[in-house]
């Protein structure tokens, strides 16, 4: 009788790759506000492997976030891909170009990034 045994590692699965979430579109409504104005921006993104995506939101100190103190110019990890912005800040001046950075994260450690910017003025 032969007995043959083996003492190999077992054969690891590989995991799936992860791809990029990817931006498609940016709408910024209306594209030009006042200082008693609020802005609407969304944030069209899809990820290749179906994952369900987060999405921060990042602004200059001249807006505001809805839902945010207004010391907070930033908001992490929700499900919305819009959100309203007022503007905080506001300079006198006539005419500004206030930012907003949003990114489109899978959780797996892939993200997109986009930068919007629009007008404001008296």
């Amino acid at each position: 009788m032969l007995l043959n045994l083996s003492c190999s590692d077992p054969v690891k699965p590989e995991k799936p790759e992860n791809h990029r979430p990817q931006i498609s579109s940016v709408t910024v409504v209306p594209k030009v506000v006042s200082p008693s104005d609020s802005v609407v921006i969304t944030c069209y993104a899809s990820d290749p492997d179906k994952d369900t995506l987060v999405y921060d939101w990042i602004t200059d100190g001249r807006l505001h976030i809805k839902g945010t103190s207004d010391r907070e110019h930033s908001l992490y990890n929700t499900f919305e891909n819009s959100h309203v912005f007022y503007p905080n800040n506001w300079r006198n001046v006539d005419l500004d170009t206030p930012w907003v950075q949003c990114f489109a994260r899978d959780r797996r450690g892939m993200s997109d990034a986009v930068l919007v910017q629009f007008i404001m003025k008296k």
